[in-house]
Formats: C-alpha cells, structure tokens, sequence
C-alpha cells in the first residue's frame, strides 16, 4: 500500500531538526517581539512564524522523501496563503500604539494550526493515494494525524516529568546545574519540546499499522459514546416544546451548546460509519433509531441559528458571533447532508462520504477567509455596532466600547468618530473610556489615586468618607469606579451614605448615572469593601434629582418582605418562588 511507504532514511534525520528549529524560531521570536514597538514596521516577524510553521508541519506530517516536487509544490502554495493572510493583518494592525494586540495575534495563529490541521491531509492524500480527495485516504489521514497529535502532547509530558525528575533529584545534593538549564533557559525549552513533538510525530507515522490498531480501538468507544449523545439529543429536542424557545433565548451559550451536541453527534457518527467498513455497526434496532436520530441533527443546527440571529438582531454583529454564524453553517451543512445522503440510499449501512468531503472543503476555506477582506470579523462587526449607535446614542457602553478597541484599525477608526459625536462629548463616562481605550491603556483609570476619587460630589451634605474608604475604592475597585473621575470638573457619579442592613453604620452607595447603576460599599470587620449592587437605576434619576431627593424624607430603605431562617446560629437565606 501506499500509504505504508517507509520514511526515506535522510527524512527521519531531517524531521526532528525541524522540530528543533522551530522551536528555536518560536524562542528568537518571543525575544525579539519584546523590543520590537509595532508590527507596521516590523511585520516579518509575524510572516517569519506563520511560514515556519507552515513549512515544519509540511514537512513532519506530509513529507515521506525530500524528492517529491508535488510537496514543495503544496508548501509553496501554504506559503502564499500565510504571506497573504500576514499581510493583510498587518494592514489591520496599523495605528496600534504598541504591539499589544496579542488576541489578534494569538487568534491568527490557532487558526492557522487549524487550518494547517484540515488542509494538510489533502495534500498528504494526494501524495499516497495519486490523487485528490480520496475520502478513505482522507479518513485515515485524519484519524492518524489527530492521533500522533495527541501522543505528541503525552511523549512531551513524560519527557518534562522525566527532566524534572532529574533536576530535583541534582538540586537535593546541591547541584543546581540542570534545573537552570532545563527550567530557566527558555531557549532550551522551546527547542526541546519542538524536538520531542516532531520525533513522536516521525514514530506515529513509521508505525501506521500500530496507528491503525490505536484507531480501531478508539472507535470501539466511539461507538458506544454515539447512543448516550443520540439520546441526550432526542430527550432535549423531546422536551423543548415544553419549556418554550424563551428558555434559548434567555441564555448567553446557547447557540455554542447546540452547535457542540450537533457536531459531537456527528463527528461521532463519521467515526462509527467509517468508509470501508465491513459491516454495518450496532444491531438492526439500534442502528435504525441512531439513523432516525440523525434527523434531530438539523433542527438542532437551525436552532443554534436561531439563537445566534436573535443575539445580532439584539446587540448586532461581534466577532465572536461571526465566528458562532460560521460553526453554524457548518452544522446546519453537515447535518443537512448526511439526512440527504441517507434519505437517497435507504440503506441502513450509510454512505456519507461526499458530505464528507464538503464539510472538510468548507470548513478550512471558512478559516482561511476568516483572515482576508472577505469574511473580516472586525470590520462587520464595527459597522453593526456603529449602524446600533447611530441609530440610538443611548446604546453605547463600556462593552462595546471595549468591543470597538479590541477591533483593530477599523475599531480604532470608530472610536475616533465616537469621540468627535457631539452627543457622547456630553457624557463624560463615555468621553473619558474613549479616550482611554484609545490611549491603550489596559486597565483604564488604573493609575488614579485616592485623592482624585474624593472629587466625586455627595448628594446630600454629608461628612466625608474616611480616608480608608478612599484608599478602598482607588485599589480594589478601580474598575467599578473608573468611570466616575471628574472630567474637567463634572463627574457622572455622586456619593450617597444610607444604611442599608440596619446596623447603625451607613454604608456609601455610588451612582453612576451613566451606566444606570449603583455600587454599594460597607465596612465589615473594620475594613471597607463592596456588597451589593443596584441594577437599572430610573431613567428620570439624574444628578440633581438625587440631590433633591436625598435632601428630603422621599428616599428610603425597604425591609425584604421575608425574613432568613436561623437554625442553631446557622443562617438559612431565603428564597422566593418564582410565579
């Protein structure tokens, strides 16, 4: 066969030097970013990693002989996608202040490893089986892939355990040698595990028939996971017109938990009905209610989309949405195809490898479109938000102000509009987070200080917190307070005291009139800290009307209407049923 074509001898020398510098490149790449301000000036270096790894998992997991034109002809093509794609992110990144977009950076490189994971075995196909998009090849190349990925990271455990071992033993006797070189020299690490990776890598695949045996038995639990999954589906999909499709709607996850039953019935169902399978799998019974199962699949998928539509047709498009839209289609795709495969076969055995090799045609063009002009996340989700904003100014928040500055140039491009609009220029939370997110600060308002919080006005003439309150609030809830700093003299924010647990100590409540809420500080046990909050504070409640407010007998507290219990000193919190 083919596909056990033995590794040329120069490339069993050749793959765990690529290893190696790779992880050498990784290392002198993590050096050299720290001294490096933008990736505008500097964009090689983001090419440099993307192309090495490329190229090293090219050669480790589709290369059999050095003397094969088609795969120097793959690598270069992965070459010019990476150059591509680095290119065009290093046009987004311009204007950035420092190189600190390192979501952007690190989420470009997960998905070029997944992207390299989906795309590789296509080209390793066409190199065993002569030629393109043979599905058993395909299958097997997947399978042993994943596989030798996996005992990569186990020989990689086992190799650190092996390494500590050794140092701690040394240390115990003084000798501190070879816990500095293999813990504190970063150099070593990084090369030692690229060496360890691509040796497993090469021992996978000079053994296929050890792989295959390894995959046969993973799919024997495969196929006793794939009943519990299907049934799990069929219950909840039973049980759903009962609660209502409000019981989606009010959870944030939805749509990802959907789309992780479907896929994982799915993905569960390719390995059970692998090409080439001698005999069907489970008895009659079984197999037809797993096959009727399948059915479910689409209705799960459609309400995964129905769920990802009403969060955008709520707060608009996000990048992560688009990322939920995208694992959608592939759900809604790959369901979709296999009821029609089995619905033109009427066998019980199935058949689904065209469906197959769509998805696995779909899934890494989506990834790779993900990075280019056509499918950019950043720049469709700041014209949502900035089509929200417009059409009600009231909309924008620290969330989506935080969501605009983690955009890259586009989200930068918005905020500068944001700040010209002369409707937030009133708001001075808005205007200062702007600001703030525009300068590049991380934690914004993190380097104000006792004495610039104790500008934030009282409502009623109340002494002054004590400085510990002040300290309190500078150091531990920046965050929560940030957005009360007065701007050119006028805070959104303004200090109440009120005691709110009938102890006879009042406790200070912030309002914040900009976000619509309040924050309550106590002091318990002798020190200040924050114990509550006030959500959704009146809309006809501004400054002035607290003032006045607090300066009258209208502004009161309210017992709860049902006491806690308390057994033998033990506090039993109560809890109202719902109607």
């Amino acid at each position: 066969m083919k596909s056990e074509t033995p590794l040329s001898a120069p490339l069993r020398w050749v793959l765990p030097l690529m290893g190696m510098l790779q992880g050498g490149v990784i290392y002198l790449l993590n050096r050299t970013t720290d001294l490096f301000s933008t990736p505008a000036e500097h964009g090689w270096l983001l090419f440099v990693l993307a192309g090495s790894m490329a190229l090293s998992s090219a050669l480790i997991f589709a290369a059999r002989s050095l003397r094969q034109p088609l795969l120097w002809l793959g690598i270069a093509a992965l070459l010019l996608l990476v150059a591509a794609q680095c290119a065009w992110l290093v046009h987004a990144l311009q204007g950035l202040d420092t190189w600190d977009q390192r979501d952007a950076l690190r989420g470009y490189v997960l998905t070029l490893s997944g992207l390299l994971f989906l795309t590789l075995p296509w080209l390793q196909s066409r190199l065993e089986a002569g030629r393109w998009g043979d599905f058993p090849s395909l299958f097997r190349l997947y399978w042993h892939n994943g596989l030798a990925l996996l005992l990569s990271l186990l020989a990689t455990g086992l190799s650190w355990l092996v390494l500590w071992l050794c140092a701690s033993l040394f240390s115990l006797i003084g000798i501190d040698f070879f816990n500095t070189l293999f813990f504190d020299n970063r150099a070593f690490i990084h090369i030692f595990t690229g060496c360890i990776v691509a040796m497993t890598v090469t021992l996978c695949r000079s053994n296929p028939r050890l792989m295959l045996s390894v995959q046969h038995l993973l799919t024997l639990v495969a196929t006793g996971l794939l009943p519990a999954v299907g049934a799990v589906m069929v219950l909840f999909m039973l049980a759903l017109p009962g609660v209502g499709m409000e019981a989606i709607s009010r959870q944030i996850s939805g749509a990802g938990l959907l789309n992780t039953l479907c896929l994982l019935y799915l993905l569960l169902m390719a390995l059970v009905w692998y090409p080439g399978r001698d005999a069907p799998p489970y008895m009659p019974l079984m197999r037809r209610l797993l096959l009727g199962a399948l059915l479910f699949a689409p209705v799960c998928a459609l309400l995964a989309a129905w769920a990802v539509w009403l969060r955008v047709a709520q707060y608009g498009w996000t990048p992560d949405r688009l990322y939920a839209a995208l694992i959608t289609v592939v759900s809604l795709l790959w369901s979709v195809g296999y009821v029609i495969s089995l619905a033109r076969q009427r066998r019980s055995d199935g058949d689904f490898s065209r469906t197959g090799k769509v998805v696995l045609m779909v899934a890494p063009l989506f990834m790779a479109l993900v990075y280019t002009p056509i499918l950019n996340p950043w720049r469709l989700s700041v014209h949502s938000q900035m089509a929200r904003i417009e059409a009600d100014k009231t909309r924008l928040d620290s969330a989506t102000i935080t969501m605009l500055s983690n955009s890259l140039r586009w989200g930068r491009e918005a905020l500068r509009t944001l700040q010209a609009d002369a409707a937030i220029q009133g708001n001075p939370a808005l205007r200062r987070l702007i600001k703030e997110a525009l300068s590049g600060r991380v934690t914004p308002g993190s380097t104000a200080g006792p004495d610039e919080f104790r500008q934030i006005p009282l409502a009623a003439p109340q002494p002054q917190p004590e400085p510990a309150f002040w300290a309190t609030l500078a150091k531990q809830y920046v965050w929560r307070a940030r957005d009360c700093l007065p701007e050119n003299g006028v805070s959104s924010c303004m200090l109440l005291a009120q005691d709110l647990n009938g102890d006879g100590q009042p406790e200070w409540i912030l309002f914040n009139f900009s976000m619509r809420s309040a924050f309550v500080m106590s002091k318990q046990g002798g020190a200040w800290q924050g114990v509550g909050y006030f959500y959704t504070l009146p809309r006809t409640l501004d400054a002035s009307t607290l003032r006045k407010i607090a300066q009258s007998s209208r502004l009161t507290t309210l017992p709860q209407p049902w006491r806690d219990l308390s057994i033998d000193g033990e506090r039993l919190p109560f809890a109202a049923e719902r109607e």
